[in-house]
């Protein structure tokens, strides 16, 4: 399946004004467990007071809580989303607790522009699987990633096991959704173009954090 990014904005755009269905997308893909998992993909990215992070695809802003409890009113926090109703519901929610660090930018991820070692971090939750054009939004956030720095990944496969039953219900519906492909290999895009990278899976294998460096250059 070809994602369609037209598409996929118009579904995210509506998912940005119905935020119930959002969540219950949310934690029908965790199987109840996203705020745990999400949290765990934010602590893993290891950021100190002050720092700079990226969170690719940032949605309605469910990670900024997270980030700003690492980061703090010194760091800087820049939330990129293709889908303006997303970015809507993201900055609202940024404005409703006072954060004032939260820089909105509405971009293809695969066409974002990143200054070269301005990041301390950077993140992405449940948006490589549905975006088009996922391998060259990562090969930007890696350039932008300073020495030691991490970018983290928690996204979604297919169920495995005796929940793999589930599929046949589970796969249309993140398809039509939340413009989900479940025949792309995240893990693998990761591995290539960062090198190589940790991956911790959950609940039977359909959810898995990457944890990733920077892209190695020869000779490093």
């Amino acid at each position: 399946m070809v994602l369609d990014l037209a598409f996929g904005k118009r579904v995210y755009d509506w998912l940005g004004e119905h935020e119930g269905f959002y969540k219950a997308i949310r934690w029908i893909a965790c199987l109840g467990r996203e705020q745990t998992l999400e949290r765990l993909a934010i602590a893993a990215i290891g950021l100190k007071p002050g720092d700079t992070v990226l969170d690719l695809a940032c949605g309605a802003g469910v990670n900024l809580p997270y980030l700003e409890d690492r980061v703090g009113p010194e760091g800087r926090i820049l939330a990129v989303d293709y889908s303006e109703g997303m970015l809507n519901a993201a900055r609202a929610r940024a404005e409703s607790r006072g954060w004032r660090n939260v820089e909105f930018v509405q971009a293809d991820a695969a066409r974002l522009v990143l200054a070269s070692g301005s990041l301390d971090g950077a993140v992405c939750t449940f948006g490589l699987s549905a975006m088009p054009g996922e391998r060259s939004a990562l090969s930007r956030v890696a350039a932008a990633l300073k020495a030691d720095a991490k970018f983290v990944a928690l996204d979604a496969k297919t169920f495995t096991g005796p929940a793999s039953i589930l599929n046949v219900f589970a796969g249309p519906l993140f398809k039509y959704t939340t413009n989900w492909d479940h025949k792309k290999d995240v893990i693998r895009v990761i591995r290539e173009v960062f090198g190589e990278a940790e991956i911790v899976r959950f609940n039977s294998g359909c959810n898995f954090i990457a944890i990733a460096g920077p892209r190695r250059t020869a000779g490093s």
